[in-house]
């Protein structure tokens, strides 16, 4: 099956999150936790936060048809060494997913296509 997804989100929203460790582990994997805590710059981490969460509502609205039971933190968004951004499960599935992520200094903006 073939599905697409798109999700956009107000950065703002994530910046009283920045130094929430409760709330950052309900929405980061724990891979990504690692990544996000070497993030130096508030503002990056402002745009971490809210692309992650923006791009794994993309993925689950792409793969909503599947019947899968998840949360936030079975989906890892990572890059590739050039910096294009995957989705990386901790659960093995049969789809195979293409996402793009991009933000502005307000908003982030996520699709996630399942092929």
């Amino acid at each position: 099956m073939k599905n697409i997804g798109i999700d956009i989100v107000e950065n703002e929203r994530f910046s009283k999150m920045i130094n929430d460790e409760k709330k950052i582990s309900r929405i980061l994997s724990n891979l990504e936790v690692k990544i996000y805590s070497e993030i130096t710059s508030d503002k990056r981490k402002i745009e971490y936060l809210a692309s992650r969460f923006c791009a794994k509502e993309a993925v689950i609205k792409a793969i909503n048809k599947e019947g899968l039971s998840f949360s936030y933190k079975d989906i890892s968004i990572l890059n590739d060494d050039v910096g294009a951004p995957y989705v990386e499960f901790s659960f093995e599935v049969d789809f195979k997913l293409l996402i793009s992520i991009s933000h502005s200094n307000n908003s982030s903006v996520c699709v996630a296509v399942m092929y």
